[in-house]
């Protein structure tokens, strides 16, 4: 018969009660509504239903949700509910074999962050922009603007006709002066070190949110 080592066992448990805990359920549901309400359904669900259908598109998505989404939103909940562990380390507990469903999880998410960071420094080049008394994207003549550039909202004061030729200082701003977008794949063009140390400052920020687990991320959540 095999013994059990007593002052391993109190570790394990003293390991297990030292683990972060949510300071409150509301803590809890604001979390799990913050991971669920993302950019994607504010910023890419209207244009992936104007893309698909408008209406309709939402007949298929709603049985998707309802089959789908809510069911495994629910089995992954419980799932760490019940362990108590992260997405790898609550599969070793359930079945060892299935560890590579947490380590791909893992690296979806790995993915989804580089490219939620790279529209959050967007977002905060655009919010650094936007304390210029006169905002540079609303207007023509500046170094970025082409001869096409022309102020769509003056065109409709005056119900002039506007031109398919004719683009829009938002659209140069962006094109122009934020991405500098270059001539094809084969130029790969210049760093663009605003948009860099914007998406430094987001990982940073990123990191102090969820630095000390669920102490740190109720927090955000709130």
């Amino acid at each position: 018969m095999e013994l059990v080592n007593c002052e391993e066992v109190k570790g394990r448990r003293k390991k297990i009660k030292e683990r972060g805990q949510w300071n409150s359920n509301i803590e809890f549901l604001l979390v799990v509504a913050g991971n669920i309400v993302g950019l994607g359904n504010v910023w890419r669900f209207p244009y992936l239903c104007y893309r698909n259908g408008g209406g309709a598109f939402l007949v298929p998505y709603v049985v998707v949700v309802v089959t789908c989404g809510i069911p495994l939103f629910l089995l992954e909940s419980a799932m760490g509910q019940y362990t108590q562990q992260a997405s790898i380390t609550c599969w070793e507990k359930l079945c060892p074999i299935a560890q590579g469903i947490g380590y791909t999880g893992v690296i979806m998410r790995v993915y989804n962050c580089m490219s939620y960071i790279v529209i959050l420094a967007w977002a905060l080049l655009y919010l650094c922009f936007s304390f210029y008394a006169k905002l540079p994207w609303a207007s023509c003549g500046h170094t970025w603007n082409t001869e096409n550039c022309e102020d769509f909202d003056a065109l409709n004061k005056y119900n002039q006709t506007i031109n398919s030729s004719l683009t829009s200082p938002a659209i140069e701003f962006w094109e122009r002066r934020v991405l500098a977008i270059s001539g094809g794949i084969d130029k790969l063009g210049s760093v663009r070190w605003e948009i860099l140390l914007c998406a430094i400052a987001m990982w940073v920020i990123c990191y102090f949110c969820i630095w000390k687990g669920v102490k740190s991320t109720g927090k955000v959540g709130v």
